[in-house]
């Protein structure tokens, strides 16, 4: 099949799926290691719109914990389309470094993006995109559901990480804060902390064998 015929995902977000019955979507395989990656570009949105509707979107109590800090992220569009977002994305030291003639410019450019931005929704995509309120929430049928296997796309890795200075810092994604890389099989997986603690840790002793041992092996 050509390369332009087959599904593919050119999104920047992915999610580490532990579930080995689905299959990849390009070489139609379930996974060996018993995990895909999974396009999240819409899914951390959807998540939060539905707890803004008050639907319970975690499956256990971790995830409720987390739930009341995630977010789409200082530079997301939830956050950004605040006149005033600006001030919150900068440091103090970089915010000294701003006249007030600049700072007053930037602002004006913000609320100057903010208007053309939801006209050109309203008027393309109003289909996909419903709500004229949150107009990055994408209609769930709409949604990217593309996975695939690291076999396939080495480079998903790089999509996955996730940034414990963000979540130390409140900056928790949605899919990350609801666990939905465990949301498919309903748990996490779980291991002895004394088992996993020392794993890679020490060397695994070699079994030696006597000369005469060896001797009478090599003559049997």
């Amino acid at each position: 099949m050509p390369y332009w015929l087959e599904p593919h995902c050119t999104h920047y977000t992915m999610a580490v799926i532990y579930q080995d019955t689905f299959k990849c979507r390009k070489c139609e395989r379930q996974p060996a290691p018993g995990f895909l990656y999974r396009c999240t570009v819409d899914r951390d949105p959807l998540i939060l719109s539905a707890t803004a509707k008050g639907d319970r979107v975690t499956f256990d109590s971790f995830g409720d914990d987390f739930a009341e800090e995630m977010t789409l992220g200082k530079f997301g569009p939830e956050s950004r389309r605040k006149q005033h977002s600006f001030l919150n994305e900068v440091t103090p030291e970089q915010m000294s470094s701003y006249t007030l003639q600049q700072l007053a410019l930037i602002l004006e450019q913000r609320e100057n993006v903010r208007g053309p931005q939801i006209v050109i929704a309203k008027a393309s995509i109003l289909m996909r995109y419903p709500d004229d309120t949150m107009p990055w929430v994408r209609r769930e049928k709409y949604e990217c559901q593309y996975m695939i296997c690291h076999h396939c796309y080495s480079r998903a890795k790089e999509k996955s990480w996730v940034s414990l200075n963000g979540v130390l810092n409140g900056d928790i994604l949605p899919s990350v804060a609801t666990g939905f890389s465990f949301s498919y099989s309903g748990s996490r997986p779980c291991a002895d902390v004394n088992v996993v603690r020392d794993i890679g840790c020490w060397a695994v002793p070699l079994v030696r064998r006597s000369h005469r041992s060896l001797f009478l092996s090599r003559q049997c």
